[in-house]
């Protein structure tokens, strides 16, 4: 065997932590969650294009796992086998499909066979992909970790939230980075100023954003401590923020920060 090939079929077996150490980027979804086209041509040579969504829940000589439309409608597979660098399993969705998928550098590709259709998949690793009761408590959960770092100024735990690549847009001051976020706060905490965050949860809105992470959407309001413990309403803005978990945990990539009063 050769060692590309050896190389490739480690790959698809391993767990997902494993397979995110040998692909660009790194995926580090415990799921093992893989996001990407599913190409459909039907009997009469239609055409149709949708996503896929597939999710190895064990991995092995004979994986368990699921695939479906989105990653909250799966059908579990039967039947699998990986061998070499493929995957192949039976579903009995949509009449049936014997599907085969090959791992080439950092995708599954393959075809889907059956009575009623054929179709080919290109997937992609989608690390932070979750179910959405799941994700909404992740997300939940990052956010106010987020700001309790915010409030208490610990600078170096609140960077661990923040993408190095971040772009944050806002209203008022226009595009700032990581470094100019981190020095933002840092400067303001040195001068005494603390705020704290509040969230309007009525108008919290969490969706996934497929292959990239998850997409956040609410009401804030910043609250400034007065010099005898009082406090008093500083700002109330609008928010989207754009998680991702390329990283193996939850980090702002993108945040706009706008309609300030």
């Amino acid at each position: 065997m050769t060692t590309t090939r050896a190389l490739l079929l480690s790959a698809l077996l391993l767990p997902s932590a494993a397979l995110a150490q040998q692909s660009t980027p790194p995926s580090h979804s415990p799921s093992g969650t893989w996001f990407g086209a599913f190409t459909i041509t039907t009997p009469g040579k239609k055409v149709m294009h949708n996503t896929a969504v597939l999710i190895i829940d064990q991995p092995g000589p004979h994986p368990t796992g699921s695939l479906g439309a989105t990653v909250d409608q799966q059908s579990p597979w039967t039947n699998a086998e990986a061998t070499n660098n493929q995957l192949r399993f039976h579903l009995d969705a949509a009449g049936g499909l014997d599907v085969t998928l090959a791992f080439n550098a950092n995708h599954l590709t393959g075809t889907a066979t059956g009575s009623r259709m054929n179709a080919t998949l290109d997937l992609k690793p989608a690390p932070g992909l979750l179910p959405q009761a799941q994700l909404a408590a992740e997300i939940t959960a990052a956010d106010q970790q987020l700001y309790a770092a915010f409030a208490a100024c610990d600078v170096p735990r609140y960077a661990t939230f923040l993408s190095p690549d971040l772009e944050f847009y806002q209203d008022h001051t226009g595009l700032t980075n990581y470094q100019q976020n981190l020095d933002a706060l840092r400067d303001r905490c040195a001068e005494g100023i603390t705020l704290r965050r509040e969230l309007d949860k009525d108008t919290l809105i969490i969706n996934p954003a497929p292959g990239a992470g998850a997409i956040q959407y609410g009401t804030q309001r910043f609250y400034s401590k007065n010099p005898d413990g009082t406090e008093h309403l500083d700002a109330t803005a609008r928010f989207t923020n754009i998680w991702t978990k390329a990283s193996g945990t939850w980090q702002l990539t993108r945040i706009i920060s706008f309609d300030h009063h």
